[in-house]
């Protein structure tokens, strides 16, 4: 993977996204960068995007990262989230370690219900409207909200208040991210697990 300032490259990354959105990014598009962090090192980038287009708002997420954990590791993430009318129609999400898929994920609404699949062979139906997803808290700051649909595992978890602009996201086996925003804008994503921790830091 090329690096460029001490941080990794997307090359053709942004013709990559317009092949999976189906069209031309305009200036409706709302595109950010979070470095992600192990210890002092840059070791990945996330890139995020927003494109609001009438009624429909789609989110996408792309990541890479390369760091040793007990061996190296190269690890692609890739999450669309499509709103319609304010409420999740679609959803999409795989991550791959050294090009083979560990995780992914696929929600698709039909009327009142969504026909849910998670990696390997999880399938059920969901029931009720999704206004608040992972997507959504990297544009805007999750204030009073009890319950966010995470999209890798296509469920609601419990996010907590821990403070001004912090807040605790709590994922299936006890996983939990920890998010910090600024003036209602999101700096920070806290990865915490059991060998290794990882910061998601704005870039600008």
């Amino acid at each position: 993977m090329p690096f460029k300032n001490g941080r990794p490259s997307f090359p053709g990354k942004q013709l990559v996204w317009c092949i999976f959105l189906g069209t031309t990014i305009q200036g409706s598009a709302q595109d950010h960068r979070f470095d992600i962090w192990k210890g002092n090192d840059i070791v990945g980038s996330i890139l995020v995007k927003r494109k609001v287009d009438g009624d429909r708002t789609h989110y996408v997420m792309s990541s890479f990262s390369e760091f040793d954990l007990l061996w190296k590791q190269q690890v692609r993430s890739l999450v669309s989230t499509e709103y319609l009318n304010g409420g999740m129609s679609k959803a999409y999400a795989h991550v791959k370690v050294n090009g083979t898929v560990r995780d992914s994920s696929h929600f698709h609404l039909e009327q009142d219900t969504a026909t849910c699949y998670v990696h390997p062979d999880d399938h059920f139906v969901h029931e009720g409207r999704v206004e608040w997803t992972t997507a959504r808290m990297y544009y805007e700051e999750p204030v009073g909200q009890p319950l966010i649909f995470v999209e890798s595992v296509l469920r609601n978890c419990r996010l907590q208040g821990t403070g001004p602009g912090t807040y605790r996201l709590h994922l299936p086996d006890g996983k939990v991210n920890n998010y910090t925003y600024r003036n209602g804008r999101l700096e920070e994503v806290h990865v915490d697990r059991t060998f290794f921790e990882l910061v998601f830091r704005r870039d600008g």
